[in-house]
This record gives structure tokens, sequence and C-alpha cells, in this order.
């Protein structure tokens, strides 16, 4: 059986709408493997069908891939909160395309034409006819070892692989980026394909997502965005957008409070959140560096610093500190609040999707420690 875990992100970052991302310390995980006929778990049950976005997603990347679509058993451990804004959909999206990959057999080498026909690849049994572990080479000779998948899928063009089919399933690559990548990630649709380009994000910095009792649809949150923009409010979003890029590649936290200022989608967005305005002074009173809404919403993202490197008698705010963070924006949100807010303390994710094989031991330890 395969694990795949994929991290949850946060979208757009202000003014960077629909091309910068950045990989969380949340994520999705989904476990299969080759079976007699294709059944999933762990879903609702109206999406434990063929309409599921992982399946989707895993068909269509075995049509890019050239293969037939085996059947397969799957789980989802869902650990990111759906229609929130925090990339679950990309993450499943991701996770769809990476199952295809390490069960096609195919080792990819080139992606000039990724539609079908003109896709490089090459075999290399990567996990066996029945997932059962074998001894894999790449098409070089080299051993691929089982414990290296998550290399494996991190190697060039794999990742360029997931992030087209991933994009092609759910439609943003702002999200799919960093789900794949880690980190800090800018993506953009170009004539040549998905232009991305990734970097670390500052370790020491803490992300606290207020999520809230209520969803948000991308589409609705997307239908509520003008048809056109005035020049003005263009010059401004590319300014903004280029600064906040870098303030995370310098790690410069004041930057980007100043930076983090938008009009192509937040202003359209922040009357479908109800709340937003408590939720945002709450978070400025206790020190918030940056606050935006979280991909299409309804989630809002804060970033606090927690030390600054190298620079001596800075106060870092323990795990103490962090849960009376926590807990006081809580408070203060409950008190003006019409719905319920959870603030979740999460880091940077520089890594981006993981995998490993697991045996049925593996799974039963698991389960008694639960």
């Amino acid at each position: 059986m395969i694990e795949i875990e994929v991290p949850a992100s946060c979208a757009n970052l202000g003014p960077g709408f629909d091309c910068l991302g950045i990989a969380l310390s949340l994520s999705n995980i989904v476990r299969f493997e080759r079976a007699e006929r294709t059944q999933i778990k762990g879903c609702p049950v109206e999406w434990a069908n063929e309409d599921n976005l992982f399946l989707r997603s895993f068909r269509h990347s075995c049509m890019l891939l050239q293969t037939s679509v085996p059947k397969i058993s799957v789980e989802i451990i869902t650990g990111i909160p759906p229609a929130r804004g925090l990339g679950s959909s990309a993450s499943l999206a991701v996770a769809g395309a990476a199952a295809a990959l390490l069960l096609s057999g195919k080792k990819i080498k080139s992606l000039q034409d990724l539609a079908g026909i003109g896709t490089e690849v090459d075999d290399v049994d990567l996990i066996g006819s029945l997932g059962t572990e074998v001894n894999p080479t790449d098409y070089t000779g080299t051993e691929v070892e089982l414990t290296n998948l998550t290399s494996f899928l991190h190697e060039e063009a794999n990742q360029r692989f997931l992030l087209r089919a991933a994009t092609d399933i759910e439609g943003h690559a702002d999200n799919a980026a960093p789900a794949i990548y880690g980190g800090f990630t800018a993506a953009a649709l170009t004539d040549e394909g998905i232009a991305i380009s990734q970097n670390p994000a500052p370790e020491h910095w803490q992300f606290i997502a207020l999520i809230p009792d209520f969803i948000l649809e991308t589409s609705i949150a997307r239908n509520a965005l003008p048809d056109s923009y005035s020049r003005q409010d263009v010059v401004h979003g590319i300014s903004h957008a280029a600064l906040v890029a870098l303030a995370f590649l310098k790690a410069d936290l004041n930057l980007l409070s100043r930076a983090c200022s938008d009009r192509i989608h937040e202003p359209y967005r922040r009357p479908l959140i109800p709340d937003f305005e408590i939720v945002k002074t709450a978070c400025l009173e206790q020190g918030a560096k940056m606050i935006c809404i979280s991909g299409s919403g309804p989630t809002i993202m804060a970033i606090f610093e927690t030390s600054v490197p190298n620079i001596p008698k800075i106060p870092i705010i323990t795990s103490s500190t962090t849960k009376s963070l926590n807990e006081m924006l809580e408070t203060r949100i409950a008190e003006k609040a019409t719905h319920n807010w959870i603030a979740l303390p999460l880091n940077v994710d520089n890594l981006g999707i993981r995998t490993r094989k697991i045996c049925t031991n593996d799974l039963k330890s698991h389960s008694q420690n639960i």
C-alpha cells in the first residue's frame, strides 16, 4: 500500500491573485493499492464515487501517461477542511496525479507535449504489478529505492507533470504548486505552459489560520469578482504582488506587512465572509504583521513573527505563548462574532508532497496508537 501526503496551501497571499501561494503544515493523506474493483472510503458518501476529485485526477493522469486506468482501493484521511480556502481540492488533485504516476510504471523524461502523444517516458516499475516490493531500476539502470518515492516525485519532470495534471483538473496552479513543491511559490501560465518558481519560506514565521464554521464555495467567490479593473488597480496589484514575493524571499515581514494590500479580489470577497472585520481587528490587536484571505476564503490567514534569526535578545514566542495567543484570538473574536472561529497555528511546509510504502502492520500499529 502506498501513502501520499499533500500539504495545505494558502493561495493569493493578498495581492498575488491566482499566482502566489505557500504550503502549510496541515495535510490530506491518501492511501491506495491495486484491487479487484475501485472503491473509496474516508470521505462523505456523496463523494465516494467516480466524481471524487482524487479519482478524476487519477483517471486524467493515466490518460496523459497513456496507460490503462487500474482498479484501486483508496482511503482518504482528511486533515484539510474542505471549502475553506486552504487548498483541500488541490491536494486531492495532486494526490491523484501522483498515484497515477507511481502506478504507471513510467518515468517521465520530457514534457514537451504533455497532451499525450509527445510525452517521453521510460518503464520503471516502482511498486510492482500488485503493489508488492520489487527492485526497480530507472532508465539509466540505477536502482530506485522504495524508500525514496518522495525523491522520485520531486524530480523536476515529475513535479511538472503533477502540476500540469492537477491544474487541468482543479484549475488553480497557485494552490497546486505549493502542494507539490512546498515553501513559497509563484506560478504563471505562459505560451510554453506553466512557469513555476519555488523558494523555501521563512520557518520562523507563525501562521495562524482563522477558520469559521461555514464554507464558501470557490465558484461563488469567483463570481463575486468584476469583469474588468481600472488601470490604477492593475498597477497597484502588480506592484504589491512583486513586493510580497520579495518579502518572502528576503524574510522581511515588515515589507510583507506594507505590501499586503489588494484591490483585485479581497474587496469583493470580504462581504462574503461574515465577521471579517472583527477577525482582522482581533489579529491586529495581537500583533499580526499580515492578514489576508486564504485562497477564496472564508479562512483568514494571519502571520506573526516568532523569532528573528541571528539577532540576539529578540523575544521568541514559545509553544505556551502560541497557545495563549490562539486562545486570546478565539476569545476576542467570540465576543463580537456571529460565527464560531477556530485559531489554528500552522508552520510553513518547505517539503511539499511526500509519499512512502506502508504495510498492514504499520496500519495496525497506527490504529492501536489512536
